[in-house]
């Protein structure tokens, strides 16, 4: 008979991620045989194969790692700044100028701890497809194709921000089969995440696991498209200055992608929802839209409630999401949320993290192109900020249920009259979304704006014009809608798209990303990131930061933490924070 032994073991089995000093796992390691006995004689049938596939999950919503997925993608960018009484000072490091390699946001080790939980799979499913005869090639191709998509997902973060990382494809069981690799270079790190999701497209993938919250928390071929999506925008921009016709071929492949996502998402709305549609932007009230986007309540101008937000993050898991993770706020919390954002209930008190100066003002055009972020007309203003004292914004996106706004013409001011009604979370049970819909349809305005031709720009302006619309339900003015005529060139759809993009996933770990990968593609220059984000500082620290960032594009990338560079010595740090370095290789 088939022994049964805790997951506490396999978490155990996981824990050695590359880079890390190995203490605590060590301890584990020295309880030899017992402990290698679990190890060699765990892996018998498909439900160990998903017990560590589900441990690879529960990994990432780990504290440490949900506040990273938010704090590498957003903190350095120009959303945010720290409340003022904050004395954290990694917090403090990293929303300054100067980065130090001892900031512990910077510890990469419980990414490549998921990741190692994703080679575990991808190593043993083979020996398990022999050993369990209910176990079919159909049902090892779609778990493999999820871990592939999922260690992609991490892979993908670790390069964004740290440039070049060390890639691991092995599973690591104990200490003899730790190696210390060198980096691979960005460029290589992406065309291997490429060639392998391309394959894995190629195979079975999950399209229903048969309920919302896995279909929504777990990686589907939707997810994967997205993911392989991402990835090629994100590689075309590296590429465009050198190789433009690499570039626009990636391009083209990111809008493949994209097709993909929109089609399936339309396909499974039309056979759940036969004969109910909802208007979009250009199409009326005709069913043939395909995007099926939430509209909100009150478009006639009476209360609106914001049936968008309310079952994107409110209920969570909804129509428009492609993948998050899951928090129930009892058994796992979103530690994130309430440590930066807002802490939950209606007394709730005011995090780590507020939005940066003049951002929560109301623009003064449409477009948010002078003046603050939002236009008087866009409802996603309340639902993003908390106006908790005068001229101050706390982060209302993830911390709120759902949002009502009474009577809301005009939302430049949060007087009593006119102010939002917010019903907080009671917890922190807020899912965290990777990808939803609106993610999907901005790519692909991003890469037909960077194709460049008229009708790619047209393309492109309308799907923006998709998403801008739903926000701004009483926006019937022309003088209060885009006006199409002022986006006939690249630059200024390109413009649209950030600013868009901006609006749309404030606080959801984005911003920063979107700043680099804009670097990236003019001409590889930090100062063009710099130019996006220089509103952020004032006074002489402006100074300051703008002669940080003509130091080169390694300035856009975080220092690699001081203890990975000690435990690996074939590991170089970021030369940028090279200086701020304490610690010898050993």
């Amino acid at each position: 008979m088939k022994k049964t032994y805790n997951i506490k073991h396999i978490a155990l089995l996981g824990c050695v991620a590359m880079g890390a000093t190995l203490t605590s796992c060590n301890d584990w390691l020295t309880l030899y045989p017992k402990d290698k006995i679990v190890e060699e004689s765990f892996w018998e049938d498909k439900k160990d194969l998903e017990s560590v596939r589900n441990e690879a999950y529960k990994n990432m919503i780990s504290d440490g790692n949900i506040k990273k997925y938010m704090i590498w993608g957003e903190f350095r960018s120009d959303n945010f700044d720290r409340k003022t009484n904050v004395t954290d000072e990694n917090l403090m490091d990293l929303m300054n100028v100067n980065l130090k390699p001892t900031n512990s946001f910077y510890d990469w080790s419980g990414f490549y701890a998921t990741i190692n939980y994703c080679n575990k799979v991808i190593q043993h499913g083979p020996e398990i497809l022999k050993k369990d005869l209910s176990f079919s090639q159909g049902d090892w191709e779609a778990i493999r194709a999820e871990m592939y998509g999922l260690r992609a997902l991490n892979y993908f973060y670790l390069t964004r921000t740290f440039d070049s990382i060390p890639l691991v494809m092995n599973a690591i069981n104990d200490d003899s089969e730790v190696t210390r690799p060198k980096a691979s270079s960005q460029k290589a790190v992406l065309d291997t995440l490429v060639n392998q999701l391309e394959y894995i497209c190629t195979t079975n993938m999950v399209q229903d696991y048969g309920n919302s919250s896995d279909n929504k928390g777990l990686i589907t071929d939707k997810a994967i498209h997205t993911i392989l999506a991402d990835i090629y925008l994100w590689r075309a921009s590296m590429q465009e200055l050198t190789d433009k016709a690499t570039a626009d071929a990636d391009y083209s492949k990111c809008i493949e992608h994209c097709d993909y996502v929109i089609q399936q998402m339309d396909k499974e709305y039309r056979e759940d929802n036969s004969g109910s549609f909802r208007p979009g932007a250009g199409s009326g009230t005709d069913e043939n839209n395909p995007y099926h986007l939430y509209l909100n309540e009150g478009r006639d101008g009476s209360t609106l409630t914001d049936g968008a937000y309310r079952y994107i993050f409110g209920s969570k898991n909804s129509r428009e999401s492609i993948f998050e993770l899951q928090f129930d706020g009892t058994k796992n919390n979103n530690g994130a949320v309430t440590t930066y954002y807002r802490t939950t209930g209606e007394s709730g008190t005011v995090g780590n993290i507020i939005a940066s100066d003049l951002i929560g003002n109301a623009a003064s055009q449409v477009d948010g192109t002078s003046g603050g972020l939002f236009y008087k007309t866009d409802i996603r203003r309340w639902e993003t900020f908390y106006q908790y004292e005068e001229g101050k914004y706390s982060v209302v996106k993830y911390a709120a249920q759902s949002v009502q706004q009474n009577k809301l013409a005009d939302n430049t001011q949060a007087t009593d009259n006119n102010k939002p009604v917010i019903s907080w979370r009671t917890s922190a049970n807020a899912n965290w979304i990777f990808y939803r819909i609106t993610d999907v349809l901005l790519m692909k305005a991003e890469a037909l704006c960077r194709l460049g031709s008229q009708e790619q720009l047209n393309e492109a302006f309308a799907l923006v014009e998709e998403v801008y619309y739903r926000s701004n339900p009483l926006a019937t003015n022309n003088a209060d809608k885009l006006n199409a005529n002022n986006y006939t060139n690249q630059d200024a759809v390109e413009g649209l798209i950030l600013r868009e993009r901006r609006r749309e996933f404030y606080g959801e770990g984005k911003r920063w990303f979107d700043v680099v990968r804009y670097a990236l593609r003019k001409e590889n220059n930090s100062e063009a990131a710099f130019e996006l984000i220089q509103n952020k500082y004032t006074g002489s620290a402006q100074n300051v930061a703008r002669n940080k960032y003509k130091q080169g594009i390694k300035v856009l990338y975080a220092p690699i933490y001081e203890t990975e560079i000690k435990a690996n010595p074939n590991l170089n740090q970021n030369p940028i924070w090279d200086e701020e370095s304490s610690i010898a290789k050993q």
